[in-house]
Order: structure tokens, then sequence, then C-alpha cells
């Protein structure tokens, strides 16, 4: 069974939760890169805009109006660049390209300023990696030559340091971008394909698991017929004086009643299929229960039993509770080891309810603890077959509780009316 439909039964984290965490993270990273821009963005145009508009403003001499509004103009085209890539980019140029007319040729860095390269790498890395290469590279064209202009006409080595460098950076964060373009892209057909495989598991584990139902079935249903073709056939000898159209009457239902046979047995062929051998022990019953909570407790688990005289229940209602019971001792012996079970099963309110329960783990789970089965999917489906319901998750002390709820709707045989 796919791992999100199973939850750990394990008492502790497992060894490697926190390699899981970290994956599970970037998988939201990549599955979701427009929320996580927002995040990552608003937090960047926070801090580039509160040191830039300071240092404008008192080491660059910029006019007060100017150091606070264009730092704020390239901050919010940082943001928005997710959304509305062509104007944040534009936005972002026009911002850079006024705020070097405005400062003089000093000593300090110019046309660019390092705040202006930080926001300028950024732009570049968000708009190749969320929008693909044609954003990207107008994010790194349009504000490298519209930044650079103002330094034309006086050109010196400071001034072509600094283009440079920020051309150069520039370069580096579009390689960047084009990666994680690349990861996203990837990462986004992954998730689709796990998606796909983990459905397609999921009806796959849920088909086998109404093969199993259905064969047991077969079993109950085929007792029933075997009966009435049994007294349907001895009829004329038991009864006496049964006349001639009563036996053709009574013939008729045994003929009936093989027949069905055959073609149900034809049916169970086809569904245990090539490989699986037929099974000829008898159908559990809700007395089993007490055999297989002993059988456990011999094993050496620490196991209770709560069930002080089994309900009354039909048969499938019966073989599905063994079967919850069985499936849910197994999962807690294997994935608990050490850990007290608690098995409840009683009748309320015309439903049959089946509950075990296990605390947290005392010892590590075996090597093959971690391995997932279709356990709990085949106990939800057979729950769900009944009509009834089926709930299974951690408890707050670190255990796991699986809980079932069968309706006893159907008339058992001790409830039959006799003729």
């Amino acid at each position: 069974m796919p791992r999100s439909a199973v939850p750990s039964r394990t008492g502790s984290a497992p060894a490697g939760a926190n390699r899981s965490r970290r994956s599970r993270v970037r998988s939201w990273l990549t599955e979701h890169p427009t929320t996580a821009w927002y995040v990552g963005s608003s937090i960047v145009a926070v801090v580039l805009y509160a040191v830039a508009a300071p240092v404008q403003a008192v080491a660059y001499g910029l006019p007060l109006i100017g150091a606070l509004l264009l730092p704020a103009l390239q901050s919010a085209a940082l943001v928005a660049l997710a959304r509305f890539p062509w104007p944040s980019i534009i936005v972002f140029a026009a911002a850079g390209a006024v705020t070097a007319l405005l400062i003089p040729a000093l000593w300090l860095p110019w046309p660019w300023h390092v705040t202006g390269m930080i926001a300028f790498v950024v732009l570049v890395v968000g708009a190749w990696a969320i929008h693909g290469w044609k954003q990207g590279l107008a994010a790194y064209l349009v504000p490298a030559i519209a930044i650079s202009v103002p330094a034309v006409s006086e050109i010196s080595s400071r001034s072509l340091a600094t283009w440079i460098v920020a051309v150069s950076l520039g370069a580096i964060a579009a390689g960047v971008g084009a990666l994680l373009s690349d990861r996203i892209r990837i990462a986004g057909q992954l998730t689709r394909e796990r998606a796909v495989t983990e459905a397609e598991t999921e009806r796959r584990l849920v088909a086998e698991e109404r093969q199993r139902i259905a064969r047991e079935l077969h079993d109950v249903v085929a007792h029933g017929l075997s009966l009435i073709q049994v007294q349907a056939t001895s009829a004329p000898y038991r009864v006496p004086d049964l006349g001639d159209r009563a036996t053709e009457e009574f013939a008729d239902i045994a003929r009936a009643a093989r027949t069905s046979l055959q073609e149900m047995r034809s049916l169970l062929s086809a569904l245990r299929g090539d490989d699986e051998s037929a099974e000829r022990a008898p159908q559990p019953t809700l007395a089993d229960i007490t055999r297989i909570v002993a059988e456990t407790e011999r094993a050496g688990a620490r196991i209770r039993l709560d069930m002080p005289e089994p309900p009354p229940a039909p048969t499938t209602v019966a073989i599905a509770a063994f079967r919850i019971v069985q499936e849910a001792i197994s999962n807690a012996v294997r994935h608990a080891p050490g850990a007290a079970i608690q098995v409840s099963v009683g009748a309320i309110d015309g439903a049959l309810l089946v509950e075990i329960q296990n605390d947290a783990a005392t010892r590590d789970p075996s090597s093959r603890a971690g391995e997932t089965g279709h356990g709990l999917v085949g106990m939800r489906e057979r729950a769900s077959l009944l009509g009834g319901s089926f709930q299974a998750g951690p408890t707050p002390a670190g255990g796991f509780r699986v809980s079932a709820s069968l309706p006893l709707s159907a008339t058992t045989p001790e409830q039959e009316p006799r003729r």
C-alpha cells in the first residue's frame, strides 16, 4: 500500500523521519513555486528595502523622496514577479535606471549599488525559475541595459567594474534559475506520476481484497446451497406420503442448487488465479477471536480480550470482524513490539463494534516493520462492503487504534424462526 494510506504504527518517530520531513518540504516547494516565491521574495524585499533606503539617502545623497520610493518599487517588483512578470521587470529596470541617474558618480559603487545587485540576482532567478527562459532572459537583459545606460557618458574603471560584477552575477543567477526551472518541471512530472501510481496501487489492492472477500463469501453461500440441495434431495425419503408434484418441485430445487454450486465453483476458480490453492479450513467465527488472542499471548505478546460472550452475528459480519482483529493484531505485533494490546468486541445499538488498540512500542521494530502492506485497505474495504464504518490512526499516547462498526441487520441462524 502507498505510504500515504498507511499511517505510521510505531510508537516513536522512525529513524528517517527528519529525512522524510525534508523531502516533504522540498516536494512542497517544487509543487507550489508561486506560493514559495511570495513568501521568500517578501522577506528578501523587506530586508533589501530596509537597507537600500537609508544607504541611498545617506551614503549616496539621493533625495529623500527618491530614496523612499525607488527601492520600494524595486522591492514590490520582486514580490509581484510571480503573478505579473513583464510589468515587474519593466518597473524594476525603470526604478534602477532612475536611481542611477539621480545618484552622483561618487567613489561608491555606481551605477550598480550592492542592494541593487542583490535585487537583480533575485529577479533573474525568480523569473527564470517560475516563468521560463523568455521572461528569465528579459529579466537579465532589460535591467542590465537600462541601469548601465546612465554610466555610458561617464565611463570609468569604477563604473565598468560594477557593471562587470552585476552582469556576471546576473549570468550566474540565470544559470541557477534555469536549473531550478528544470527541477520544478521534473518534480511536477514526478508528482503527477506518483499520484497516478498510488491511485493504481490503491485500486489494485482494493481489487485483491475484494477477490479475497468474494472467495470467503463463496464458502458461506456454498454452504447454504449445499444444505438446500441435500434437504431437497432427501425430502422424498424423509417426508412420508409426498405427492408427485411436490417431489418434482423438490427435484427442481435440488437441481437448481447443484447448478448454482457448479457455477460458483467455476467463478471461484477464476478468482483464485492459477497460482492459488483452495482454502480447506472452515470459515472463522467470532468465537475464533479468543483462539487468535490466545495464540498471540503464547507467542509472548501482552494482549487482553474484552468479549464477555460472542454476540450473534451474520456469517459475513463474523468473518469480517475476525479478519479485522487478525490483521490489526498482526500489525500491532509487527510495528509496535513489546506494546500492550487491547481487543474489544461487542454489540451496541444494532452494530458489532470491534476495537484494537496498542500502546507505544517498547522495543525497536524489526527491519521489516517499516514495510507497508494492504492491511488497512483490506480492513476498510471489509467494513465498507458491509455498510459499516472504519477508523484507524495514532493515539495521543503514541500507540495506534483501529476501530470498526459492522451492522448486524442481517438475520443470524440463531434468530431464524423454526418452521
